[in-house]
């Protein structure tokens, strides 16, 4: 059944350009969502819990070691590759119980 975009547009209320993705969705893929595209949210997250006695020993050996310094540890010596945000929203804590260092401010 061929019904003419103008019509489609105004029967559903949506735009050209967006009537036309979804054509071209449907043409490329057989179906309304892209296969290729990930939900948002849907990337891999790393679970630091299997790596928190290593980065928990590197802070026991240096109490005011660096948020990066501790990135490129991880990246050396486990190969993982963690993000400075992530690390600061991890449990991590120096052997006084404070707070880990950041790039640029002063060190415990």
């Amino acid at each position: 059944m061929h019904i003419p975009i103008d019509e489609i547009v105004t029967l559903s209320g949506l735009s050209h350009a967006i009537v036309y993705n979804i054509l071209q969705l449907h043409n490329d893929h057989g179906s309304l969502h892209n296969p290729l595209i990930l939900p948002p949210g849907s990337g891999r997250h790393r679970n630091l819990e299997r790596d928190l006695m290593y980065t928990q020993g590197l802070l026991n050996a240096n109490a005011t070691i660096f948020l990066d310094e501790i990135q490129d540890h991880l990246a050396e010596t486990r190969n993982i590759k963690v993000s400075i945000a992530t690390l600061s929203r991890s449990p991590l804590k120096s052997c006084n119980h404070t707070q880990v260092c950041r790039k640029g401010s002063t060190r415990m």
